[in-house]
């Protein structure tokens, strides 16, 4: 199977998954996730259907793009670049990387 139908199949399969994630906190839940909890997270975990650890990455991801979102919002495009540089280990400077000035 090729590559990017692969991807497609795996991306089909985790948007339905994130919806029963989210669907399975309470109204305070999805406004403030910083009160999941290890035992709120097990029953969002039992709720959807899923484990512990895909409701861990769900908010990893929604931590990661807060982060992005407010790095935009302070510095516009290369407030974004910058934080993707750090993310990707900074290793984009000198030659043939691209110029953050």
């Amino acid at each position: 199977m090729p590559e990017h139908l692969k991807q497609q199949v795996s991306q089909s399969r985790e948007v339905p998954r994130m919806m029963a994630i989210i669907g399975s906190m309470t109204p305070k839940e999805r406004r403030n996730p910083d009160l999941l909890n290890g035992s709120r997270r097990a029953r969002i975990a039992r709720g959807s259907g899923t484990t512990p650890a895909d409701v861990n990455k769900l908010l990893k991801q929604y931590q990661q793009m807060e982060k992005m979102m407010g790095k935009l919002g302070r510095g516009g495009m290369k407030g974004m670049m910058r934080g993707l540089q750090g993310m990707m280990g900074g290793g984009m400077g000198g030659r043939g990387g691209l110029p953050f000035r």
